[in-house]
């Protein structure tokens, strides 16, 4: 067991996990806008990342706080203070206002009001009615304490727009903690990290997109088993194959599509289960369920085990000619009939051959309409041949890009943000997965009247833009353009490629609803 509290927050290779903008899942940093604040950024130590959540509120961007901090945080420009007398208040942060604290303190050095009237003038902030007495107490008794209208305007305009929307420097620690943490586990223990989002709430993301995840850090995910998948996700060592040895997540049985609580509760008492009569036997399970669970393969080492020749496809049509010929009852439909003996794996053996074995497009459509992941394969890899013949970069090949380089992306949406920005337009933040990673695209004004509905109504993205550098190792796009990949004809081919007829069609073998449920945004 780890105690969390004991991990040391020092710890260099969680802040290098942190500075790559990696930080899916982990809490307060996995937004689209604070990937890119921490990329920019780079935190250092653990009071950098207080400072980062305290920046990312609407009082400290609204003042427009977060820029200079950059430039002045790496150098890019010298750091500013409104007077002389405000250094000591706002050192900390490079000479811009992100705590509460330095709210109250820039009151009692420019007023002498005393810190805990301070606070009261903090809380009137934003109070129409308050706000106004506030300001004309601040305006009186700073310029009686010798400041000039210039400086007094400068800092009210800060206060103003802080207003209450910000943190109290031990609330961002607090939350720091938590941030900390989840970091550390996601870099010194990914697969327990990954597997406790999938089991709990996996935050602002999708779960499918947890699967690409674990791939981009190399995390067997392992499939459905009746015997082996539980009521969680679990971490165990690979017995097996390639990734013999290394240590991979089972998928749960839970996060099947129809499979009641009661059911799911019988099946994990009964395990282990010999045969499909014994599971029958023994699970009480539902025909329907059993259905799902041979399209998802939950079947398939008993049937290995089994030694027969049929495939997934074969074990399906033979349940389903079962159940037809079982006929139907008032209540719960169970299988029964004459192999509900205990005959070992005798079934499963004597399952015929004929069906051609189900294509991974097949297998990924079972596991979305089932479970909204897709685990065998990623959406996309279906589209790689039409992807490529309109030239879509994937996003682990964009950080080796200049800055300023026009690109094409494409990708399932997995979140879209409209956070609100200094100025009052409207910006979104639109990410994408592409099966190699995520892709976050940032529409300004100009590119939302581009783009239209599609911004918000539309799974499957195909987008157009130039790379933003986010930091060293973080890179996104502002977006001048996106088309919905599902209606090939609007797609941009560079007109040496064809545009309809020779395209295979970006759902062909996964259905249209596909596109529209489970995907998770």
């Amino acid at each position: 067991m780890i105690d969390l509290n004991a991990v040391p927050l020092d710890d260099e290779p969680t802040y290098d996990l942190i500075r790559s903008t990696h930080t899916l899942g982990c809490f307060q940093i996995e937004s689209p806008g604070q990937r890119e604040l921490i990329g920019k950024m780079a935190p250092r130590e653990f009071n950098d990342l207080i400072i980062d959540i305290s920046l990312f509120r609407p009082g400290p961007m609204k003042s427009d706080m977060v820029r200079p901090f950059l430039e002045h945080r790496h150098g890019f420009a010298p750091e500013v203070y409104p007077h002389p007398d405000l250094k000591p208040v706002l050192q900390e942060t490079h000479g811009v206002t992100v705590f509460h604290e330095q709210i109250l303190k820039t009151f009692d050095v420019m007023t002498g009001c005393g810190l805990a009237r301070a606070d009261e003038f903090r809380r009137a902030l934003g109070n129409e009615v308050l706000e106004l007495k506030v300001e004309e107490f601040f305006r009186r008794e700073a310029r009686a304490t010798g400041y000039s209208p210039e400086v007094v305007d400068k800092v009210w305009g800060t206060l103003k727009a802080f207003g209450s929307f910000g943190f109290c420097k031990a609330h961002g620690a607090a939350f720091a903690v938590p941030t900390y943490q989840s970091a550390w586990l996601k870099t010194h223990h990914p697969e327990a990290f990954l597997a406790g989002l999938w089991e709990h709430d996996p935050g602002m993301y999708p779960k499918r997109l947890l699967v690409a995840e674990a791939r981009r850090l190399g995390i067997p995910i392992l499939p459905l088993d009746i015997n082996r998948s539980g009521a969680e996700y679990r971490v165990e060592r690979v017995a097996d194959g390639p990734d013999s040895g290394k240590l991979g997540i089972r998928l749960s049985l839970n996060g099947i599509y129809g499979l009641s609580g009661t059911e799911l509760k019988r099946i994990v008492a009964g395990q282990p289960y010999d045969s499909l009569a014994d599971l029958r036997a023994r699970s009480r399970l539902s025909k329907p369920s059993i259905n799902r669970l041979a399209r998802l393969g939950a079947f398939d080492s008993l049937h290995r085990e089994s030694g027969g020749a049929a495939n997934r496809a074969d074990l399906v049509q033979h349940l389903q000619k079962l159940q037809s010929a079982g006929g139907t009852r008032k209540g719960r439909e169970v299988m029964e009939g004459q192999l509900s003996l205990p005959l070992g794996d005798v079934e499963l053996r004597n399952v015929k051959p004929g069906l051609p074995a189900p294509t991974l497009v097949e297998n990924v459509r079972a596991e979305l309409d089932l479970m909204a992941i897709d685990v065998s394969g990623h959406l996309m890899d279906s589209h790689r041949p039409m992807l490529a013949r309109l030239g879509v970069t994937t996003a682990d090949k964009l950080l080796g890009l200049r800055n300023g380089t026009e690109v094409l992306v494409a990708g399932v949406r997995i979140a879209t943000q409209t956070p609100p920005m200094r100025g009052g337009r409207r910006v979104v933040f639109i990410s994408i997965d592409d099966g190699t990673g995520c892709i976050d695209s940032v529409f300004f004004h100009e590119a939302q009247e581009q783009a239209g509905l599609l911004l918000f109504g539309t799974r499957l993205l195909l987008i157009r833009g130039t790379t933003r550098r986010t930091g060293p190792r973080g890179i996104s796009l502002s977006a001048n353009m996106a088309w919905d990949l599902s209606r090939v004809e609007t797609l941009p081919f560079p007109a040496s490629q064809p545009r309809t007829s020779d395209v295979p069609h970006p759902l062909d073998g996964i259905s249209r609803s596909l596109a529209i449920t489970g995907m998770g945004g």
